[in-house]
């Protein structure tokens, strides 16, 4: 077997091993760009506040928030391997968005105890633990809610730590069962589904927040200045997806075809396997075109959420189908713009134009003015409903697309007098 051969069959036939690789180039980069400091910065990251917003590159430096960002892939491949997970196109798409929120909130030490709460959940139901493990790593956007007995209480150390380690095992046990009933609200128009129940339960847990007398502030932690760092990492991640898609050996697919996914189901690696990452890699290139027109500053959550598309074009955000959505979002943006006054390449802006295309299947079934309509309301609502559950769902924006598919979607229905 030739070096060709082996590469296809042992490695790009092999999704673990194609992210994996990619997030140890992460922890590879980390210690090259800052070597003396990725200790000291880990636990700064490690020990912080995790609420929104708050930028690890500007908390720990940017070489300690790349490993930071390798070991939670890591950490959540390892979990996915360990549960015997067959792959699909939603686990691309967690993939995305665990590294991606690892530049401002996630890390190994608060993930941990969700995920393991997925396991006693699957332990508990006498189940394959494969069948729940996504929705356990996608539940580590509940992770601000580890750190916050450390943070926002005077409890002891150890008391805090193990309230914490107690909080990310309940929502990891419950994730599961909860994000299965609350997907028949959006009816499957907000791809995330888990980000959508985190917001419910996140309001829940606020809400007794502020009956115990527990109160903090959200944050507002943006770095600066590492514009071309962050550009030089999203081109070589799309470029690295590209290639390893082009290289696999398979059926060869026509290059225009690679654009015309949203005439196809949402889960475009089950149909297209590896061919797939080539799309990824495309919506990736797409964003970083976007960021040069729109003249937008990169920081850690912007690059967080790229990331998150580039995972999602595996599953769901087919390229044309979130060009309506993005529309409808800065609409929005230029609306508040004349005013308000507020920049229209704002960072929050940006962070909920570009995560409001997880209404991409809503716009693929109902048309592109839909799409738009869908993009601008979506805007309203990421901006405005992190108040309400205190920051501690990461995937904010996943709630705000649950609000706006369930606000939307009955709205069409009646005005097209159809029945789903």
């Amino acid at each position: 077997m030739n070096f060709k051969m082996h590469l296809q069959e042992n490695f790009l036939k092999k999704p673990y091993r194609v992210h994996s690789v990619l997030f140890i180039l992460f922890i590879i980069a980390g210690f090259i760009y800052s070597p003396l400091e990725i200790f000291s910065g880990l636990w700064v990251i490690i020990i912080g506040a995790d609420i929104l917003v708050t930028d690890y590159i500007y908390m720990g430096g940017f070489g300690a928030t790349l490993v930071n960002v390798g070991l939670s892939g890591l950490l959540a491949a390892g979990a996915l391997v360990l549960a015997k997970h067959e792959p699909i196109g939603l686990t691309m798409g967690t993939f995305g968005l665990t590294i991606g929120l690892s530049f401002f909130g996630k890390n190994p030490v608060n993930m941990l105890p969700i995920i393991l709460g997925g396991f006693l959940y699957a332990k508990y139901m006498k189940q394959s633990y494969g069948d729940s493990v996504l929705r356990a790593i996608l539940a580590t956007c509940l992770a601000p809610a580890v750190t916050l007995p450390a943070y926002a209480t005077d409890l002891p150390v150890a008391v805090s730590v193990l309230c914490g380690i107690v909080i990310g095992l309940l929502i990891g046990f419950l994730i599961n069962p909860l994000a299965i009933h609350m997907h028949a609200a959006h009816r499957g128009y907000n791809l995330y589904n888990v980000g959508f129940t985190a917001g419910i339960i996140a309001m829940g847990m606020f809400v007794i927040l502020q009956l115990f007398g527990v109160d903090y502030e959200l944050k507002n932690y943006w770095s600066s200045g590492y514009d071309l760092h962050l550009k030089i990492l999203l081109v070589a991640v799309s470029f690295y997806f590209i290639l390893c898609g082009a290289i696999t050996k398979g059926e060869k697919m026509p290059f225009i075809q690679l654009f015309r996914f949203h005439k196809y189901g949402l889960d475009f690696f089950s149909q297209f396997r590896e061919k797939s990452y080539i799309h990824m890699g495309i919506l990736g290139l797409a964003c970083l075109l976007f960021m040069f027109i729109i003249n937008g500053a990169y920081n850690g959550p912007l690059i967080g959420v790229i990331l998150s598309v580039i995972g999602f074009g595996a599953f769901g955000k087919a390229l044309f189908s979130t060009i309506p959505i993005v529309t409808g979002a800065m609409i929005a943006v230029g609306v508040s713009h004349l005013l308000t006054g507020v920049p229209i390449n704002d960072s929050g802006f940006l962070l909920a134009a570009f995560f409001s295309t997880c209404l991409a299947p809503l716009a693929r079934k109902f048309g592109f003015h839909w799409g738009v309509a869908a993009g601008f309301l979506h805007v309203g609502f990421a901006t405005s409903i992190a108040p309400f559950h205190g920051g501690l769902n990461l995937y904010n924006n996943g709630f705000a697309g649950g609000l706006t598919a369930m606000l939307l979607v009955p709205t069409i229905f009646f005005l097209r007098r159809e029945t789903e």
